[in-house]
């Protein structure tokens, strides 16, 4: 017996259930940034708005907008990510930890900074090559020193029905379900046909291949069954949602063995665990993976800065700062927008406040109260990445609010602008070269830096490594500007009155909560998380709290027909 029985059955199926989503494997997401000749690596163009390449499946998906109530969004099979898929089997083989390694290639990212965009986690065949790498890795470690333990009947009577024991337990891990009798019917005459063939320990690492290829583990099925006015989804398929969404791995026994009882049926009874989970140590890793993805800071660990001595030593710091802010103000504090935005606190290393020139903390990551700049924006990470590798960058820091906070897409690139020259000439300061060249660059360029320059002027006292500046060539900073398009206008002094700016528009609160939907039910098809919206965008509710509301609204019980 051979791989080339279970690798060409993988990839029919795997062509078979991809028809059932929209999307082009191939397809990155490779969007520029627009931010006309810079020299900027603006913010990946990955912002809000439907956008993007893929349309949605109900053609309704602006996640921003406000709806007066939710709503049921469409039945999909929708794949597991890479990462969903490498915690489940983790979870469902916790023996073989450490006797495997997974062979999966990054998912695509969104153009929200997601990968988990239903639409685009088609399967490829390099997803199906992954898949058969990891499951043979999968089943090696199982049928490995693991065995006994896992299966403890196979150190006696390493039978068939050993087998069926093994099947009913990890066949309903992995499926999420228990099988049904025409499964464990077929699975069973596998097995045996492998126990024919091979010794007990291979034909259960066969078995525990053909169970990873199925559909069943691949995907998680949101279809239910129809009652002539919707598709009810199952306790199991409620149950799936639950852990993958609260926790990013499968459910545990004890969540099935709720759906078994059916106790999955109300909104109050689906909140209290989705609330239970949030709090789990995968609960508050979900929640990071969040502000991670839809602000990228992630990528300060990349970055280098020509003229800050020790920069590769603190940009690891950085992250971890951020990780720190987000756990204390938004997991702990149960902080909501304002508070992720306006908050006077951070959490540095030692070293990092001695770089930000501000008091040390008791240890690395304990509070600290800032004497300048607020909340997440001024975090050392969030400005770091968003500037170039010698100069802060007003362009790119006012993509991140225009795009990430506001929901708005950036105005299209001219067909031909100029090339910005990166020396200062006579503009002494960062904000004179950017108004000086994005003028002199013709009336398109002007334009197109209108809609978010102003913005990220509000960041000039912070420089290209997140240190406070009140000089810069020896002139004043100057970060006084105005949000865009706003009625009325508003301006702003400093990054604090940004901030605090940005945590009272209506824009902002609608834009972010779309984007926590969004994050949560791999789609960005508009009105599934309206019940509690209003409470979040008002401040009475917090993220975790909105996000945990999110599994007593219709989209998680139910579909459209």
């Amino acid at each position: 017996m051979s791989a080339r029985f279970l690798f060409p059955l993988l990839l029919c199926v795997a062509a078979a259930a991809a028809a059932c989503t929209a999307g082009d494997p191939n397809d990155t997401d490779g969007n520029t940034d627009g931010t006309g000749g810079s020299n900027d690596g603006g913010s990946g163009g990955n912002g809000g708005g439907s956008g993007g390449d893929i349309p949605c499946p109900s053609g309704d998906c602006d996640p921003s907008a406000a709806c007066p109530s939710s709503k049921a969004g469409t039945a999909v099979l929708r794949r597991l990510t890479a990462r969903e898929l490498e915690a489940a089997l983790g979870d469902v083989f916790p023996e073989a930890a450490g006797a495997w390694a997974s062979a999966m290639s990054s998912d695509p990212i969104s153009h929200f900074g997601f990968d988990n965009e239903v639409a685009r986690l088609v399967v490829s065949k390099q997803t199906a090559r992954d898949v058969d790498s990891t499951a043979a890795a999968v089943g090696a470690a199982v049928s490995g020193p693991a065995l006994a333990s896992i299966l403890p009947c196979s150190t006696g009577a390493a039978d068939s029905a050993c087998g069926d024991e093994f099947l009913s337990k990890y066949g309903k891990r992995l499926f999420r379900r228990p099988l049904s009798d025409t499964e464990m019917t077929e699975y069973g005459a596998f097995f045996d046909e492998a126990l024919a063939a091979t010794s007990f320990p291979e034909a259960v690492s066969w078995l525990t291949k053909a169970l990873i290829h199925s559909p069943a583990t691949l995907y998680r099925s949101e279809v239910g069954t129809s009652d002539g006015t919707a598709r009810r989804l199952s306790q199991y398929e409620i149950a799936t949602a639950l852990a993958f969404t609260y926790a990013g791995t499968t459910p545990s026994d004890a969540l099935l063995e709720q759906a078994d009882r059916g106790e999955l049926g109300t909104p109050e009874a689906l909140v209290a665990v989705a609330t239970s989970l949030a709090e789990s140590t995968e609960g508050r890793a979900e929640m990071q993976r969040f502000f991670e993805a839809a602000m990228q800071y992630g990528r300060v660990t990349t970055l280098t800065k020509a003229n800050v001595g020790g920069f590769d030593q603190l940009r690891d710091d950085m992250l971890e700062e951020t990780r720190a802010f987000i756990a204390g103000v938004i997991l702990d504090g149960g902080g909501g927008l304002s508070e992720l935005l306006t908050s006077n606190v951070t959490y540095p290393s030692v070293a990092l406040a001695d770089h930000y020139g501000m008091s040390a903390p008791s240890a690395d990551y304990q509070p600290v109260q800032r004497q300048s700049g607020l909340g997440l924006l001024a975090q050392g990470s969030v400005l770091s990445t968003e500037a170039s590798s010698a100069n802060s960058s007003p362009t790119q820091r006012g993509l991140l609010v225009l795009e990430k906070l506001l929901c708005r897409e950036p105005p299209e690139v001219p067909a031909t602008v100029p090339e910005l020259p990166t020396a200062m000439g006579e503009a002494k300061t960062t904000r004179q070269r950017y108004e000086e060249l994005h003028v002199s660059g013709g009336p398109s360029c002007a334009q197109c830096h209108a809609a978010f320059d102003p913005i990220g002027f509000g960041f000039e006292h912070f420089d290209e490594a997140g240190r406070y500046r009140s000089q810069e060539g020896g002139e004043a900073v100057n970060s006084a500007s105005f949000i865009p398009y706003t009625d009325p206008e508003i301006a702003f002094a400093t990054q604090e009155e940004l901030a605090t700016a940005l945590a009272g528009l209506e824009e902002v609160q609608l834009c972010v909560s779309g984007q926590l939907k969004t994050f949560s039910f791999g789609t960005d098809e508009a009105c599934l998380g309206e019940a509690r919206r209003p409470d979040f965008m008002a401040g009475t509710v917090g993220f975790v709290e909105y996000w945990a509301s999110l599994a007593g609204e219709p989209h998680f019980v139910s579909r459209t027909p």
